[in-house]
């Protein structure tokens, strides 16, 4: 019988990619100027950037899905209560796992209170956890818990248990009662309720290691009501035309959208207009940051990073008016990254077994 995938071990690393000498120096081979006679180091520098994002947008492989769940980052006391003894900090199961490692169905989150004088004053997170959308945080007094309404089910939450009875049930045992906190999760990528404008520049990257910014977004997706779906995207005069005809009066969960802005200053309108708060998913081609130092993150995959050099060497030319050695590399390029594209991306049969298929 085979071992089971391990499900909570830590992913493998990223591989870092070429760092910025190693491009220099392929691209001063390229050039036949490896003692740096004809190319100053800046110049250099910039080109090799250039080609960076040129790779990047050609290739369109740096390919992101902007969080929609986190962890846990504070949580803030809205009322104090009274009376408290010994409070303990109950937090929700993992709403919105993401099914990634390392932790797939998310991780519980806990706290613990800090009081003075009866009365709760803060609370410190001791795990954020991961996987929350919208964490739920009860401060009850820890006789409480065992009881049927507070018991702590292994997986999932609380059948019965709400605010209220935390205050009725510290109030009839003569215990703590009326704390109230919220919790507040890492930036996740979701809708405000009456914002139909969502600029790419918006979106929360700090997940994702040397991306600077989205470029373009292949499709949306939305969950709502445990269900997952995706939305046709219009241009925008057909959105302007037909789509947003009630400006105001229409709020709900959005079923279509359109791109306006263009490029990294590029935005989505979404309609319906947002009632609230709903997770939406981007599909998104990013730009890598620029490499200043050999420390610098690499966002670019192998192989795309092997064309790097060549497109770098054209620009190189061009800035020594050898146009004709800028075309030979502007060849080799286009070679390079569309071989690249072949092998990395072979061709695959949608259903190995014929018509039939559960999804078409």
């Amino acid at each position: 019988m085979a071992s089971p995938m391990p499900q909570d071990v830590e992913p493998a690393p990223y591989d870092t990619g070429p760092s910025l000498y190693e491009y220099q120096l392929q691209t001063q081979r390229f050039c036949a100027d490896t003692g740096q006679t004809f190319i100053n180091p800046e110049d250099l520098t910039a080109y090799i950037n250039r080609a960076r994002r040129e790779v990047a947008m050609r290739s369109q492989s740096i390919r992101i899905l902007p969080p929609v769940q986190g962890a846990i980052t504070t949580i803030n006391v809205v009322n104090g209560g009274q009376n408290y003894v010994d409070p303990v900090v109950l937090i929700s199961w993992p709403d919105a796992p993401s099914g990634t490692q390392p932790n797939p169905r998310g991780l519980r989150a806990t706290a613990q209170a800090v009081m003075s004088n009866g009365v709760i004053t803060g609370v410190t997170i001791t795990n954020g956890g991961s996987g929350y959308f919208q964490p739920v945080v009860f401060i009850v007094e820890k006789a409480l818990l065992g009881t049927s309404i507070w018991e702590d089910p292994p997986w999932g939450w609380w059948p019965y248990a709400d605010q209220q009875s935390a205050h009725v049930d510290g109030l009839a045992a003569n215990l703590g009662y009326g704390a109230i906190a919220e919790a507040q999760i890492q930036p996740i990528l979701q809708t405000q309720g009456f914002q139909e404008v969502y600029p790419f520049s918006a979106v929360p990257l700090t997940s994702f290691p040397g991306v600077r910014a989205i470029f373009a977004v292949k499709g949306i997706s939305f969950i709502f009501m445990n269900y997952r779906y995706s939305i046709p995207c219009f241009s925008f005069t057909d959105y302007q035309a037909y789509v947003r005809i009630y400006p105001q009066q229409y709020l709900y969960v959005p079923t279509a959208c359109a791109q306006y802005g263009q490029g990294v200053n590029g935005s989505l309108y979404m309609y319906p207009i947002p009632a609230t708060f709903y997770q939406m998913e981007w599909d998104c081609f990013c730009l890598p940051n620029d490499l200043q130092t050999d420390d610098d993150f690499e966002a670019i995959p192998l192989p795309w990073t092997d064309a790097v050099p060549y497109f770098a060497a054209h620009l190189a030319y061009l800035g020594l008016q050898n146009n004709n050695a800028a075309q030979y590399y502007l060849s080799l390029y286009d070679d390079m990254v569309h071989r690249y594209s072949a092998y990395a991306r072979p061709g695959r049969k949608v259903n190995p077994y014929g018509r039939w298929s559960a999804f078409t």
